[in-house]
């Protein structure tokens, strides 16, 4: 087989290998924060764990890439087929595994779980750049070209995986039907190559030797560890910002993660493959290694003022163009290093896995600290402006503080230039069209959770999508009608579940229930706590005695409790579209919801006119009935009650003050005049069980796996 078909072939399953493996990714990575939580710790420590599987993949493969008989195209095939076995069983797996130990993992014991449950496969994707490089290098004796080639090929698979994922395979198929279709890539990848690809080329090993040569400008080879390290954390933290900008603008829709970080390994793909026209410039590579990384840090602190224009002016989702430019620049970086500091020969493989790994160690330290710590103190905008310094900083150490006196005063340039935009930033990505010159919150929380974001109405929102108002007030014709309808359904209301607590107001309305004698209130983000302590009207929540506040995620929650039993638990949760709505929504949830009702509990959720969600309801219920946009379920029959209802509005106060006006209760009691179906557009109507089934009764239900209505 000629060097060129060889070539095209491996290539080609490379690309097969990295849309497998950011389909496992994406789907992985749901599937264990289903199990362990959806909180900030819970994604650390599953980001963390792949990351270290792979950075401990990378050094085998670059171990067994040393010895020059290996077969290193049959190792990448066999790699491949056990990565594709383990994505057969991987969810089942995950799910046995997280049923034997999420009620008792905490804190390192859940890391520790989710790194033994992805190291296998991820130790396998890792080996696989090494051991190719290798095979790349003994053709070639370009380690530059190799790194670039390859890198290129497989980072644009993984785009390629990204954007199927979230586009289609996730909502066609569910979790289950994409990781079998990701089995199915790696198994053609392996057969590819163990079919036609598992004899070495002639004349490899002399063509190799013919053209070795150190590469022009050597950088000492500790001294590129740490420079990967720093490229690896500095990538990563552009990658969170970005992450943040992008949620906030989509008001976290799920697909739009996997569109961004398809689009940044899009630019990586992309300068990856320029970087070998760098390379035949015959420059001086800690020049040119200067230049890029100046040139990449701007061009990534302008995507977010840039897209925050766009919103404006354009569309946010023009965005993606400007992270495909960042990542293209940034893409060039990792071939550049490995070209200036490692030399063709049999060591190739070994020397690229140890950069790859310091790459990977700095990818993890970016994850943790950006993410965990530094968002949690520092605006998006003060650390956009960190990292464009510290970009800053390694050029000059790179050039030996010898860049041009432009180059030097680029980064503060383009730093004071975005002021303008940054002081509307999340103003514009809210509003985008309708921004307009005074608009303005009346607040902003950020933390490592998200944004929170109040306007001068009162409304809040969370990441970008209405949370509610704050306002514990009742009037006739009020949305506020239903946390006060429990009482109408059930006259023993004493031990009160709240899962998202977000501004207060519904949670103030039930601590202070005449009859109920304690609330546990699950709060995913602390940042509300701010919110509420600022706000009057659900000051007094924090110190109310009756209230016992934790942040968790609710579901983690519900596992690690599994004795405790709740008159109510109400949930006046995220939109049904939304990134996460399905694990509170699903079949599965609401089973573990109802396993924790007393016998005549009830649970109340908000459906957000999602056909699906009540269907789902229904499966799980014997007993039903929707309330404006919220269902309210029960094991036992429910019936409203005018009279038990008015004698507890009637009793109702909050920090000593009547919830509603004594001439105003039979204006709010004739809502239970109004029994028909609520319907998109006029939801202030109540209706029963065979309603609801005449209209929603064939709706597909919500589970874990088809992930609801999150992925179209």
């Amino acid at each position: 087989m000629s060097h060129r078909l060889h070539a095209i072939i491996l290539h080609g399953v490379f690309i097969l290998s990295g849309i497998s493996a950011l389909i496992y990714q994406l789907v992985w990575q749901r599937a264990l924060l289903t199990i362990y939580g959806s909180n900030v710790e819970s994604v650390a420590m599953v980001v963390a764990a792949f990351l270290a599987g792979l950075g401990i993949g990378s050094i085998v493969g670059g171990r067994i890439s040393k010895s020059a008989r290996a077969p290193l195209v049959l190792l990448f095939g066999l790699a491949e087929l056990g990565v594709g076995a383990y994505g057969l069983i991987s969810l089942k797996l995950f799910d046995a595994v997280g049923a034997l130990t999420s009620v008792q993992s905490h804190g390192l014991t859940t890391g520790a779980l989710v790194f033994l449950l992805v190291f296998f496969p991820t130790l396998l994707m890792g080996a696989t750049l090494p051991l190719l490089v290798a095979h790349q290098v003994r053709d070639t004796a370009h380690v530059g070209q190799s790194v670039s080639r390859l890198y290129f090929v497989n980072t644009l698979g993984a785009a390629l995986g990204a954007f199927i994922a979230a586009h289609w395979l996730l909502g066609s198929f569910g979790m289950s039907g994409t990781t079998r279709i990701a089995a199915c890539l790696n198994a053609a990848a392996a057969l590819i190559v163990l079919f036609l690809l598992r004899r070495p080329n002639a004349g490899s090993a002399d063509h190799a030797t013919a053209h070795k040569a150190s590469p022009l400008g050597a950088i000492p080879f500790r001294t590129a560890l740490l420079w990967s390290a720093l490229s690896g954390f500095l990538a990563l933290s552009w990658e969170i910002i970005w992450s943040r900008v992008f949620n906030f603008a989509s008001a976290s829709k799920a697909p739009v993660f996997g569109y961004m970080l398809g689009s940044y390994l899009l630019g990586l793909a992309i300068g990856s493959l320029l970087s070998p026209l760098l390379l035949k410039q015959g420059s001086e590579l800690r020049g040119k290694l200067a230049r890029w990384v100046m040139f990449s840090s701007v061009a990534a602190f302008l995507v977010a003022p840039l897209t925050a224009i766009a919103a404006t002016q354009m569309y946010w989702e023009y965005g993606y163009y400007f992270v495909i430019i960042a990542g293209a620049l940034l893409g060039l970086t990792f071939p550049l290093l490995c070209h200036a500091a490692i030399p063709p020969g049999n060591d190739t493989g070994s020397q690229l896995s140890r950069l790859y790994l310091a790459n990977i160690i700095g990818s993890g330290a970016g994850s943790l600290l950006t993410g965990f710590v530094f968002m949690e103190w520092l605006s998006l905008h003060l650390l956009s402006v960190l990292l464009l310094g510290a970009s800053w900083l390694w050029a000059e150490g790179i050039a030996r503080f010898q860049l041009p006196a432009q180059m030097r005063w680029m980064p503060l340039f383009f730093a004071l230039i975005s002021l303008s935009p940054f002081q509307s930033f999340y103003e514009r990505l809210q509003y985008k069209h309708e921004f307009g010159h005074g608009m303005h919150f009346a607040q902003i929380i950020e933390s490592r959770h998200g944004v929170i974001s109040v306007d001068t109405s009162s409304a809040v929102y969370g990441n970008g999508a209405y949370d509610g108002m704050i306002g514990t007030k009742l009037e006739p014709k009020s949305w506020l009608v239903r946390p006060y309808f429990l009482s109408a359904v059930r006259d023993r209301i004493e031990n009160v579940l709240v899962i998202g607590v977000a501004s207060g107001s519904w949670t103030q309305i039930l601590v202070n229930h005449p009859q109920v004698k304690h609330v546990t209130a699950i709060e995913l983000s602390h940042g509300y706590l701010d919110l509420i302590r600022a706000r009057p009207e659900v000051a007094s929540l924090l110190t109310n005695p009756r209230l016992e506040l934790v942040i968790d995620d609710g579901r983690r929650w519900l596992r690690q409790h599994p004795d405790a039993r709740f008159d109510a638990i109400v949930m006046n949760t995220t939109h049904h579209w939304r990134e996460f709505a399905s694990a509170l929504l699903s079949r599965e949830f609401l089973s573990e919801v109802k396993a924790h009702l007393t016998p005549e509990g009830v649970a109340f959720w908000n459906c957000t006119e999602s056909p699906r969600a009540a269907r789902t309801g229904m499966e799980v219920f014997p007993h039903t009935m929707m309330v404006m946009n919220h269902c309210l379920a029960s094991n036992t029959p429910m019936e409203p009650d005018r009279e038990r209802w008015q004698k507890v509005l009637a009793a109702y106060s909050i920090d000593g003050q009547p919830v509603i006006a004594p001439d105003q209760i039979e204006g709010v009691l004739d809502f239970l005049k109004g029994e028909t179906l609520p319907v998109p557009g006029n939801m202030s109507h109540w209706c029963r069980r065979p309603a609801m089934e005449s209209a929603w009764g064939r709706a597909k239900i919500i589970t874990d796996d088809n992930l609801g209505h999150e992925y179209p």
